[in-house]
C-alpha cells in the first residue's frame, strides 16, 4: 500500500462527501481507501452512484492523472 496515495484519497473522499452532502463512510471507508491505494479495483466505491460521486475521481487520483490543490478553503483537482 501507498500511504501518500491513502491519505490523498482521504482528502479527496472529505472534499467529494462535502460537495454531494453524502456522509464519507456511505461513499467509501478507511479499509477500501487503503485498498485502493494498493492497487485493488473490486470495491463498492468504484461502482454505482459513488463512482459517479468519488471513484472516478478517485481512479484519476490513483493513475497519476489528476492532483489535489487548495484555494481558499476548497480541494480542486488538477488535471496533470
Amino acid at each position: 500500500m501507498n500511504p501518500a496515495l491513502a491519505d490523498l484519497l482521504r482528502v479527496l473522499l472529505k472534499a467529494k462527501s462535502e460537495r454531494s452532502d453524502v456522509a464519507q463512510k456511505m461513499i467509501a471507508n478507511v479499509a477500501e481507501l487503503d485498498a485502493l491505494a494498493a492497487g485493488q479495483r473490486d470495491l463498492s466505491c468504484l461502482s454505482g452512484w459513488r463512482l459517479d460521486v468519488f471513484g472516478s475521481d478517485a481512479l484519476r487520483l490513483c493513475e497519476g492523472k489528476v492532483g489535489l490543490a487548495v484555494k481558499g478553503n476548497k480541494v480542486k483537482l488538477i488535471d496533470l
